[in-house]
């Protein structure tokens, strides 16, 4: 499927005004590169003789057979993903469309420097498309050209590169489409200065994909990968099996992580609901460069602890499977009393007049739901806090 990115205006500037234009002397590339499967493809589809879906298809499919899986369709720039790595977005590639005179071919990192050409303007870049389509791998792609295209201090620059695997881990599942599918959306803003480098940035995620967090899952779908990532940490932890290295060693010692190592370990490592998940030498891989992100992106140790804590206990409180044990497990991991939170997903509370309240036992299928609910906004709120 492809992925679209197109253009979106700001301040009265829009990607119409600073699209690249094409030299005549471009002429393979304007001519289409897939000649031999379709007459005369150029970059730009709307230039079709015969413009219709059918062209429009057959004209995508020619220059993606030919590993052009960048295509114009007037303002929009179209990308298929070749699931494959063709090199589309190594270093070397941003290099040439940072350079003073970039390739005129339709790309990604063309769109974006086109933007950047008017500065003290404002640009919007909507990257949408179906699942699989390569959005995450597109908006990676762009912050790493901002971060290597401009002369942002190293500091910004990290804390950049490092802020999408950040957010994948948090938002992104693997589903039957795809093994890295964002089930969220987000809005970056990058802020530069009068000389078009990068000061700063913002991002803000919207629209989480709560109910993944609690409940059955169909075959073929995960839960969120931090869960699978955490599991396999403080399993390896709790039964002293943790890889060697300085990392590891600093976290087995770590007093912020000594309680959650004890209480969570053993009980996540029995999680039928959590079984399904990736390897867990990847994952251990994985939840290291996972935690130094979180620190390169400004975390301190004990505030990536407290976030992993939180996690430990949604996760114990979607799989009802553990036993008695997840509960207190769970209030202890969250600091609050046993009593207040079995009494807070067991019972309600009916006021009969201004100082008189009754109580009454939950039936189990309200409690169960309660508990899903009270899950899914925990971890909704540690995704998106504020």
């Amino acid at each position: 499927f492809p992925s679209s990115m197109g253009p979106a205006g700001g301040s009265g500037s829009t990607w119409k005004s600073s699209r690249p234009t094409r030299r005549s002397s471009d002429s393979d590339e304007s001519s289409g590169s897939a000649e031999d499967k379709v007459n005369n493809v150029p970059c730009d589809l709307l230039q079709l003789e015969d413009f219709s879906d059918a062209t429009l298809l057959k004209g995508l499919w020619a220059r993606y057979e030919s590993r052009n899986i960048f295509t114009w369709v007037g303002q929009v720039l179209v990308s298929v993903n070749p699931y494959t790595d063709i090199g589309a977005f190594k270093e070397e590639m941003a290099a040439q469309y940072a350079s003073s005179i970039p390739p005129q071919a339709p790309h990604l990192f063309g769109m974006v420097r086109s933007a950047l050409s008017s500065p003290g303007s404002r640009h919007a870049l909507l990257i949408t498309g179906e699942s699989g389509a390569g959005k995450t791998e597109a908006t990676r792609a762009v912050l790493q050209f901002l971060a290597m295209r401009h002369t942002a201090t190293d500091y910004i620059r990290d804390r950049l590169i490092r802020s999408t695997p950040v957010l994948e881990a948090f938002g992104n599942a693997h589903t039957r489409q795809n093994s890295n599918s964002s089930r969220f959306g987000k809005f970056i803003e990058v802020h530069m200065s009068a000389d078009s480098e990068v000061v700063g940035a913002t991002l803000q995620p919207y629209m989480l994909e709560a109910s993944r967090v609690a409940g059955d899952l169909p075959d073929g779908e995960r839960t969120y990968h931090i869960f699978y990532l955490l599991r396999a940490a403080l399993s390896a932890l709790s039964s002293q099996q943790a890889p060697s290295g300085p990392f590891w060693a600093r976290l087995a010692v770590a007093p912020e992580w000594s309680e959650l190592v004890k209480i969570a370990g053993p009980l996540m490592a029995a999680s039928k609901r959590l079984s399904n998940g990736p390897k867990d030498a990847r994952c251990l891989e994985w939840f290291e460069g996972l935690v130094e992100g979180l620190i390169a992106t400004g975390m301190r140790n004990i505030e990536v602890a407290e976030c992993c804590r939180i996690v430990a206990a949604v996760a114990l409180l979607c799989d009802p499977e553990i036993g008695e044990e997840s509960l207190p497990a769970a209030a202890t991991l969250l600091r609050l009393e046993v009593r207040d939170l079995r009494n807070f997903l067991t019972r309600i509370e009916m006021g009969l007049g201004p100082k008189e309240k009754v109580f009454r036992e939950r039936t189990e299928r309200e409690a169960v739901t309660l508990r899903a609910s009270f899950a899914q906004e925990l971890y909704s709120a540690l995704f998106s806090p504020g």
